[in-house]
Order: structure tokens, then sequence, then C-alpha cells
């Protein structure tokens, strides 16, 4: 299912950090190989963190956070593809 905001103003940028939120919510609980970032940080300042390097192209694209994020959005999970979005 693509979320899309509902006439509440949000942006895409907006918009991918809540998916990416939601998304890191639930890998910090179910898989172990986010335990030591569930350890660190919260899924808010993780998704803010990641979407401020996929902006500026540093961060990885291929984890599992994004590509939940990408495929709520319904965009590919290339950086291109995630840039445009972001800023649209």
């Amino acid at each position: 299912m693509i979320h899309k905001p509902k006439g509440n103003n949000m942006t895409n940028k907006e918009l991918f950090i809540e998916e990416l939120t939601i998304a890191y919510r639930d890998l910090f609980q179910t898989n172990p190989e986010y335990s030591y970032s569930a350890s660190r940080t919260t899924p808010e300042a993780l998704a803010a963190k990641m979407v401020a390097g996929l902006t500026q192209g540093t961060a990885n694209k291929d984890g599992e956070g994004i590509k939940k994020a990408c495929r709520q959005c319904g965009i590919k999970q290339t950086f291109k593809a995630i840039q445009e979005y972001l800023n649209q």
C-alpha cells in the first residue's frame, strides 16, 4: 500500500521521513541487524540523519529501512529517484 499525503500539506521529504521512521521502529523491534542502532539512537533521529545523507548522496540507500520507505512512497530505490522525490 502506497501512502500519500491526504490534504495535510506534507512535503515529499516529510512523508519519506515519516515512512522511514515507521520502518525503523519495526526494524528496531524485529531485526537483530538493527540492534546496535536501536541501542544508540531513536527511529526518528536515524530517519532524519539518513534523509540528510540521502539528500547529499552520502548515505547507504541499500538498507531495509530505505527499501521499505521507497516502496511505501512509490519510488525506486536509486539515489536519483530518492533525491528527485525529496526535492519535489
